[in-house]
């Protein structure tokens, strides 16, 4: 499945050396041609060419159209087997260190979501989470809305893929909404197969299917081939799971006919995979025998494989062989297979491996190690099953409250218009126009006197969050800019601290929302009590805190965040078990010449926070 996400996602591949070098583009041609491939995948021939012939004159376009060119390239690395995936991991890191050195933010945040990507294509989810976090975060600073969706989309089909359904589930939604904002069709229409999948991996497969119909009479409408092809090998996957494998057989006959003209070897050998897995369970083992044979040809083609879709074809063949009295070749595939998708902590996968060994055990007659890997499978089985009920009964609380939501916003809606129907009706009584005139001046009177109330209340809320009473993040990023000004001007040093609350998540979803506000308004408290009067501090956005200390050099300001730390590591608070203390992490940093804006400033203090992190949390770290 891995592999036909690597090639569903913008049908991503590398670049071919082209006949001819092309001509340079000029504005507004140029601009135009990067919003097109950024915004449209267009077919792969077309688009490795066009991407091909950008690269070639890379190095006469301005700085900020060579990081838009170094992002589409990144995207356009070989993404079929392990090696390539590992080279763009390399590419990545190269692209990355110039971007950096330009300060281009916006190329930056993207490319660390094309490494993150092939990092999770490798099998490194760690560092893919890592990569996804560090961009969003980067994205979200610079209020870029198109790749914050893109991040999000990413992402949330990496949640749903390894088990995290319902939080996957609700990025991937979130990122349709945001490109439903933007005007992005195209985008929207591929989140919209990935929520279908998160679906089908969740058991609701009636829901799933409903979303396939539509994109696949869409694609169908659009003449679009390729996505065709792909909706109709997700669909062939969910009939692999409903067991209705006539239904799924041609949709995968379907799939590698097509990969096979396109000379996609890494995807046709995934859809023969999949038709030996149809083929095993009708009972036909020698053709399902056949196309695995087909698809070790393809494996072992070139460079490495995939090591995931390899792990696949192992554990495959290792059931064909079972099924055709080998028991020891069997045994072979399913100790191949494995440590790959332990790797993956892909416990779907484990259970398989783990059942199959049970059964080929035992038809050995070696009762005592069948009983182990029987064992090793119900216990894989019942914490899939177990993360499969926490991970719906999430998606039910999500899709609650999106209802709730969408209903308040139905009543506020259907309010305004019954205000204008009786305001309508008013107008077209002429007989009391007198006394609508003198109820109309009475209103506004009225009005005025709660406009100007308003006022000031809406001026209040606008420099204060609602939540905890502190500065809200435009007031302190605000009074930040101001007194970085006036830093950079006086030569007086400015110190900031930005603050996480560590497993804030987990206190979320643990001990529900209410609870995650006290902590929120408790740990506010506490930092504004540690702090002094001329000091500062806001809410920078979720479980972030920001504090803006003037006058103040990088030890002394290490003092304060230590003060800060212990303090609230000794908060009691309400619905807080004493087994579970509130931490933050801190990062400190001090104003430098070189600092272009309190961005800068503010982005050292974050990065400081992330090594404190990933030093273990709950501890301070200046950054260098």
């Amino acid at each position: 499945m891995k592999i036909l996400m690597g090639c569903s996602l913008l049908l991503w591949l590398g670049v071919t050396p082209a006949l001819a070098v092309p001509p340079r583009l000029t504005e507004p041609a140029l601009s135009q041609e990067l919003q097109q491939l950024e915004d449209d995948a267009p077919p792969l021939l077309a688009y490795r060419a066009r991407v091909a012939a950008l690269v070639a004159h890379v190095d006469a376009y301005p700085p900020e159209v060579q990081g838009r060119i170094a992002r589409l390239q990144c995207w356009a690395q070989p993404s079929e087997r392990d090696e390539e995936f590992l080279r763009a991991v390399q590419f990545a890191d190269r692209a990355l260190a110039e971007v950096r050195g330009r300060k281009d933010r916006v190329a930056e945040s993207g490319l660390l979501a094309c490494r993150g990507y092939h990092q999770q294509l490798l099998g490194n989810m760690d560092e893919a989470r890592l990569d996804y976090a560090a961009a969003l975060t980067l994205a979200r600073r610079l209020g870029d809305e198109r790749q914050r969706a893109d991040i999000l989309n990413l992402r949330g089909e990496m949640y749903s893929y390894q088990g995290e359904l319902a939080e996957g589930l609700m990025e991937l939604i979130d990122a349709h909404r945001r490109y439903e904002a933007l005007g992005l069709e195209s985008k929207g229409r591929e989140v919209l197969a990935r929520i279908a999948n998160a679906y089908r991996r969740m058991g609701l497969f009636e829901r799933a299917e409903g979303y396939f119909q539509e994109l696949e009479h869409d694609y169908r409408t659009l003449g679009d081939v390729e996505r065709l092809v792909d909706i109709h090998t997700q669909q062939g996957l969910l009939y692999i799971d409903t067991a209705e494998y006539d239904k799924a057989l041609p949709l995968m006959v379907e799939a590698e006919r097509y990969y096979e003209a396109q000379q996609q070897d890494g995807v046709l050998a995934w859809s023969r995979i999949e038709l030996a897995t149809i083929l095993l369970r009708q009972g036909k083992t020698a053709q399902a025998m056949a196309k695995l044979e087909q698809a070790a040809t393809l494996l072992h083609r070139g460079e490495g494989a995939d090591s995931v879709t390899l792990g696949h074809w192992h554990i495959v063949m290792a059931t064909v062989q079972d099924a055709m009295g080998k028991p020891a070749e069997a045994l072979r595939h399913l100790d191949e297979a494995e440590p790959i998708f332990a790797r993956e902590q892909n416990l779907r996968f484990l259970a398989w491996v783990h059942e199959v060994r049970a059964r080929v055990l035992e038809r050995q007659g070696r009762v005592g190690e069948a009983l182990a890997s029987l064992k090793a499978f119900v216990q894989t089985r019942h914490a899939l099953d177990q993360r499969l009920r926490e991970q719906r009964a999430l998606q039910m609380r999500f899709e609650f409250d999106l209802a709730r939501k969408e209903l308040e916003n139905q009543t506020l809606r259907a309010q305004q218009q019954l205000q204008a129907e009786k305001f309508k009706q008013l107008q077209e009584r002429r007989y009391w126009q007198f006394l609508v005139v003198a109820l109309l001046l009475l209103v506004m009177g009225i009005l005025v006197i709660h406009q100007r109330g308003r006022t000031r209340k809406m001026q209040r809320l606008a420099m204060t969050d609602e939540l905890t009473g502190i500065h809200n993040r435009r007031q302190i990023q605000a009074k930040g800019r101001k007194w970085f000004a006036q830093a950079r001007a006086s030569g007086k040093p400015l110190c900031v601290l930005l603050l996480d609350i560590d497993h804030f998540k987990k206190v979320n979803d643990r001990l529900g929302h209410q609870v995650g506000d006290r902590v929120l308004t408790a740990v506010a408290q506490c930092i504004e009590e540690q702090v002094r009067s001329l000091d500062r501090v806001g809410r920078n956005g979720g479980e972030e805190f920001l504090v803006l200390l003037p006058d103040t050099d990088l030890e002394e300001a290490a003092e304060v965040a230590e003060r800060v730390r212990l303090a609230v590591s000794r908060l009691v608070i309400e619905g807080v078990p004493e087994d579970h203390p509130i931490h933050v992490s801190i990062g400190c940093a001090e104003y430098r010449t070189e600092d272009d804006n309190l961005g800068e400033l503010i982005r050292r203090a974050d990065e400081a926070m992330y090594g404190a992190k990933l030093a273990g949390r709950n501890r301070v770290v200046k950054a260098a």
